[in-house]
């Protein structure tokens, strides 16, 4: 549910001017300690039900932003007071009357202590003022803390309690047992004198919230004999799993009709597989058509979440102290170096772990491979050649074309597999040397591996212990022990020379500049500049590198321009491949000779 559209706050502890655009059904907000995240929340409690929790009431002295006390202790024309002002999207029910949004400003000053002067949208009328205030009165805010202890629970008991408390059935419940227990206590009294009491029995009790507060929950986990005490017993993991579902079945029985959760380190006491649970727990409950959720993090189970109903906002402290919030756009630029550099690591390591993931994902996808590919090679009556992907094996075969003319004396293959248009998702430098590693020590014939000069296919290149380095042609190459295969990287051509010193150069750049930016019918390779990071003032700053070939990546355009700009280039266009069949010939007269 997205009730909530904008929120915007203005001198409330560490926030001066802040706002969050574009919410979401979830709304994550994540950075490191201290850096203002609960307080968003708070913000919101101090809005829907007048404090800044349920164990804190709200004080102006305490809420107050330092900066601004600072400006109006210096400043007699400066006003002491805060404000939370929400956007909200009118549901379809109330459009009528209230258009297709409209916002609520609450207002606190000094000198009003808890009161608060209440702004509406200028274009709701005085007259349709009370269908406003029929919605607000629908909305109810729950706000669960960071520490999720047993008061939370019995917070929570009571407001089942609140939910059941009209209920028929709940009724006759509580009618039933106050039955059964004077019945079971009827001679309790029966000797008192009638002029004390005529008849005294247990009544049914009038303060039923504070049983419900002594209340407890009974689970049986796999290979419990007798149940146990959720909240006395249980893990502070599988307490915290339980809260939500009570939230659930609050927002779902209640007599209120839109609910808002502030949600405080969800992760807590979770494990990383318990957290991608509840994460995905919490966003199906958010894309419900009763709840909008916020909350805090700092777990990447969380703020890694991909959906399109769900906004996240990463919040950090300026060189002032004071809160701000990257989002949208400026979100989409977010980079890891930038966290590290204001002293927050998780994403870091996210990104480290989606990189793993990835890495597993290929080398898994890499070994099927090979399989294919090694029956493959057997029925090649030649050497053979393997590149990295496709692109890299049709220049090779063009640059053999150009320099030597007629057929090579090996076959030139991709360590890609599947269709001749299946892209280059399967290839690379580690799926290469998996394919190397794999071939078998009585093979017939030579097969080499020609990894780019970069930093993976240097790492990749080295392959394992199953593999020495030998001097070959003036280049170290890697030969397997036991069999005939072989790595070597690509030469580097004298013209590209600081392309070597930054390891940065793929087959691509055996060409000169002016032949990268050939154009033919619309086909041309792209590069991109690769990107730098620094801090400056408690500031990250990401910017482009110098405009020269060594300090880009490749961009879009390979496969065009393997297939349709390198062929129309001249045949001193290639030069700087020489060296690279001169590599590969040496290598191949090496194995023959041993």
């Amino acid at each position: 549910m997205q009730l909530i559209k904008e929120i915007e706050i203005a001198y409330f502890r560490s926030f001066y001017k802040f706002k969050l655009r574009n919410l979401g059904d979830l709304n994550v907000i994540f950075g490191k300690n201290d850096s203002g995240k609960s307080n968003l929340i708070r913000a919101l409690s101090l809005f829907f039900s007048g404090n800044p929790d349920h164990t804190q009431a709200y004080d102006f002295v305490t809420d107050f932003c330092d900066q601004r006390l600072r400006e109006s202790d210096n400043s007699d024309d400066i006003r002491k007071f805060l404000y939370v002002k929400i956007t909200f999207n009118t549901p379809k029910t109330f459009q009528r009357s209230l258009g297709s949004s409209f916002y609520v400003k609450r207002q606190w000053t000094v000198s009003r202590g808890k009161e608060y002067l209440e702004e509406v949208s200028s274009t709701i009328p005085d007259s349709k003022r009370h269908i406003l205030t029929r919605l607000m009165n629908k909305i109810r805010f729950i706000h669960i803390p960071a520490i999720k202890d047993l008061s939370i629970f019995e917070m929570l008991l009571t407001n089942i309690y609140e939910t059941l408390a009209n209920a028929p059935d709940f009724e006759a419940a509580v009618e039933n047992f106050s039955t059964e227990v004077q019945n079971l206590t009827s001679t309790m009294f029966s000797t008192l004198p009638t002029e004390v009491s005529g008849k005294t029995k247990i009544g049914v009790p009038t303060q039923m919230r504070y049983l419900f507060e002594t209340l407890d929950f009974e689970t049986i986990a796999p290979g419990d004999d007798k149940p146990k005490s959720l909240t006395r017993q249980r893990g502070d993991g599988i307490k915290a799993r339980h809260i939500p579902e009570l939230l659930n079945y609050i927002s779902e029985h209640d007599e209120f009709d839109f609910h808002i959760w502030g949600f405080e380190e969800p992760e807590n006491s979770l494990d990383f597989v318990a957290a991608q649970a509840e994460a995905e727990r919490f966003l199906s409950l958010a894309k419900g058509s009763k709840v909008q959720v916020f909350m805090t993090t700092h777990s990447p189970s969380f703020y890694l979440l991909k959906d399109e109903r769900l906004a996240s906002y990463y919040v950090s402290k300026n060189n002032k102290g004071l809160s701000v919030a990257l989002q949208g756009r400026e979100l989409e630029q977010f980079d890891v170096q930038t966290a590290v550099n204001e002293g927050f690591y998780l994403p870091a390591v996210a990104e480290a772990l989606q990189n793993l993931a990835a890495i597993e994902a290929r080398a898994n996808l890499a070994e099927a491979n090979a399989v294919d590919l090694k029956d493959e090679l057997l029925a090649i009556a030649t050497p053979v050649i393997l590149t990295e992907g496709r692109t890299d094996a049709a220049i090779l075969i063009t640059a053999w074309e150009k320099l030597r003319g007629g057929a090579p004396p090996f076959r030139i293959r991709s360590c890609e597999t599947g269709v001749a248009n299946a892209g280059s998702g399967n290839g690379g430098a580690q799926s290469l040397a998996v394919c190397l590693k794999g071939v078998a020590s009585d093979h017939p014939h030579a097969v080499i591996g020609l990894f780019d000069y970069d930093e993976a296919g240097i790492k990749e290149h080295k392959l394992n212990k199953n593999f020495v380095v030998q001097n070959i042609g003036g280049a170290s190459v890697n030969k397997g022990i036991h069999g005939k295969s072989y790595a070597a990287l690509l030469p580097i051509p004298v013209f590209r020379a600081e392309c070597g010193d930054h390891k940065n150069l793929p087959i691509e750049f055996l060409f000169r500049d002016e032949h990268l930016a050939t154009e033919v019918g619309g086909s041309q390779l792209t590069l991109k500049s690769k990107q730098a990071f620094a801090n400056v003032g408690g500031k990250a700053y990401k910017f482009d590198l110098d405009d020269v070939t060594h300090l880009k990546d490749i961009g879009s355009g390979k496969t065009e321009f393997a297939n349709t700009v390198v062929p129309s280039l001249p045949s001193n266009a290639f030069d700087g491949f020489a060296a690279v069949f001169d590599l590969l010939e040496a290598i191949i007269e090496f194995e023959n000779d041993t």
